[in-house]
């Protein structure tokens, strides 16, 4: 499949595009309008996930300002039937009002296909837990639901199965709520969702997994990364085609910021912090843990996690000041190699790196090719920050697609450029460019690309929410 760069284009909807060869645009809508905030509450790295597609509709979570008090947000929901194509159904769940100006605070999304119900996670920095879920079917008879808010119950600080948990140790000081559809490869005892959290605050935190067992409740699996005067940022949840779980994550130390506003930011203990790239993986969705030369070194049901000193868990050594971001992206091509995008200044200039790991698991680390090799309408490649937007990984038909926000002062360009194994992913090209309308962190819907080979990426304009869609 031959790609090549077009001239841009300009929607109606306000998001230059260019169509190129391969990558078709196949539509553009609005879920409606971003909520007015400093700080983005829609569309960042570790919303996992914005969108979920199941059972031939597509679904969607955002913030959008309440109508009378712009200083007040509310979680709107949303769904399309994607066959045949509808337009999409929203209603809002007014009976929560979010008010902190908080970047953190965003809203996650996960589905059970086993009892069709809808859970998410939101407004999570720092405090107790905030998940509320919908009435069984919603998502396996569509057809049937009269799509309104009276689908969901109540805003919960625990989740629903496990009451007798202590909810001041278990369910308190949570950030980046993440759900991920246990495939039926997988070993699951017979559960078909994931919840990680984190519990702790930056440079001082553990990570936690749950797993959902339909018409049951919540499970237990535990503590599977523990902080030590420090806490791990991950890069991502995914499963590969057999089963197994794979992440990876950046750790961040911690730094003592007493007496100082840590509210929003994380102050001293921020990504200067951050260091090393490491990776895990699980053969049984989170109970056991192994590196990458197949040693166990963590064991969740024995309350054993994997810890700083873990033997074979740093693949790559990056020193604090090192230029390597908390929560950028990972993914997992057809053939079980693991994608990682993050960024470095190790050669003294900030650059996107592409980490990954083969099918023989030996890992390769190599920069994206800068400007002067890799032409493009945005310099794309000669933007990223220390702390600029974070881009996302796509694997697809032979091809890793990483899509690149801009980090250039002001610009809210985006660029996609693709690469092959054939290549040994060194044959990056640019396939796609908008000059302009993503202010945000793009994402995009993983369970879609399973679904029909859409690529669905979610976008913030800079005063509207959108899903684009594209087919290669």
């Amino acid at each position: 499949m031959r790609l090549h760069h077009a001239s841009d284009i300009l929607l109606a909807t306000c998001i230059c595009i260019s169509t190129v060869q391969g990558l078709r645009l196949l539509s553009s809508t609005t879920l409606g309008q971003d909520s007015s905030t400093v700080n983005r509450l829609n569309g960042e790295s570790f919303q996992q996930d914005a969108t979920v597609t199941f059972n031939n509709y597509q679904y969607a979570v955002f913030w959008t300002a309440d109508v009378a008090n712009t200083s007040i947000r509310q979680a709107s929901v949303s769904r399309r039937s994607l066959k045949p194509v509808s337009s999409w159904e929203t209603f809002k769940l007014t009976d929560y009002n979010q008010t902190e100006d908080d970047g953190h605070d965003v809203i996650s999304l996960g589905i059970s296909q086993g009892d069709g119900t809808l859970h998410i996670g939101f407004d999570q920095h720092d405090n107790p837990l905030n998940y509320r879920s919908s009435q069984k079917n919603v998502a396996t008879h569509p057809q049937n639901v009269n799509w309104s808010s009276s689908i969901f119950g109540p805003t919960l600080d625990h989740l629903p199965g496990l009451e007798s948990l202590d909810k001041s140790v278990y369910f308190i000081n949570i950030t980046y709520p993440r759900f991920l559809n246990i495939p039926s490869a997988t070993k699951g005892e017979g559960a078909d969702l994931l919840l990680e959290l984190r519990v702790g605050r930056s440079g001082l935190g553990d990570d936690w997994l749950y797993r959902y067992v339909p018409n049951e409740g919540w499970k237990q699996i535990g503590r599977y990364l523990e902080g030590v005067n420090n806490n791990a940022y991950i890069n991502g949840l995914d499963f590969d085609s057999r089963g197994v779980l794979h992440t990876t994550w950046t750790y961040r130390d911690y730094v003592n910021d007493t007496g100082q506003d840590v509210a929003v930011e994380a102050g001293p203990n921020g990504p200067e912090n951050n260091h090393d790239m490491d990776y895990s993986y699980s053969p049984d969705a989170g109970y056991t843990w192994y590196n990458n030369w197949n040693q166990q070194i963590a064991n969740t049901s024995a309350q054993v996690p994997i810890v700083p000193v873990s033997a074979g868990i740093t693949v790559f050594s990056i020193p604090k000041y090192g230029g390597i971001l908390n929560q950028e992206a990972q993914t997992i091509d057809s053939e079980g190699r693991v994608h990682v995008l993050n960024r470095e200044n190790t050669t003294g200039i900030e650059q996107w790196y592409h980490y990954w790991r083969s099918t023989t698991t030996d890992w390769t680390r190599t920069p994206l090719p800068l400007p002067a090799d890799l032409p493009s309408a945005n310099n794309i490649t000669g933007t990223p920050t220390v702390i600029g937007k974070r881009g996302k990984l796509v694997a697809a038909l032979g091809t890793l697609y990483a899509i690149l926000p801009s980090n250039a002062p002001n610009s809210t360009a985006l660029s996609i450029i693709g690469s092959t194994a054939v290549g040994q992913f060194r044959d990056w090209r640019v396939l796609w460019e908008a000059s302009e309308g993503c202010v945000a962190e793009p994402l995009f819907d993983r369970y879609r690309l399973l679904y029909d080979g859409v690529l669905s990426l979610f976008l913030v304009n800079g005063s509207a929410v959108q899903v684009v869609d594209f087919d290669f």
